[in-house]
């Protein structure tokens, strides 16, 4: 049987993940398997971290729609290599969703060192199973 929620309901699921985020809220890049959700990281690479503003987006439709010139970096931190999955974390680090690139969220191309990640029209929509 297959789940569907409504569109308010799947705004404030969207929501719920803007507001765990918080201010300074970090997306961060990594290369290979991506653990169990919430897992420590253990042979993955870190490759590069953005760091959200105020927050991290808004909420509308049943999708969570990045601020994506709202990030800031150091890209001199970044690592060469291609992600493969995203955490996003709150200003301390803390877990608040993982997210494989593919199938939860869109990026294309790879990270350097000393290169800008750019995020174009990203977003997460709370779907119906």
């Amino acid at each position: 049987m297959a789940l569907a929620f409504s569109t308010t309901l799947r705004t404030a699921r969207a929501q719920a993940i803007i507001t765990a985020a918080g201010a300074s809220a970090k997306m961060k890049f990594y290369d290979g398997t991506r653990p169990a959700s919430g897992a420590s990281i253990t042979s993955q690479t870190l490759l590069g971290t953005l760091v959200g503003a105020s927050t991290i987006g808004t909420a509308t439709s049943g999708t969570l729609d990045f601020d994506e010139a709202g990030f800031t970096q150091s890209n001199g931190s970044h690592v060469n290599g291609t992600p493969t999955w995203v955490r996003i974390t709150t200003s301390a680090d803390v877990f608040v969703v993982d997210l494989s690139i593919g199938s939860d969220m869109t990026f294309t191309g790879t990270i350097s060192t000393g290169v800008n990640i750019t995020l174009n029209a990203s977003t997460i929509t709370e779907a119906n199973a």
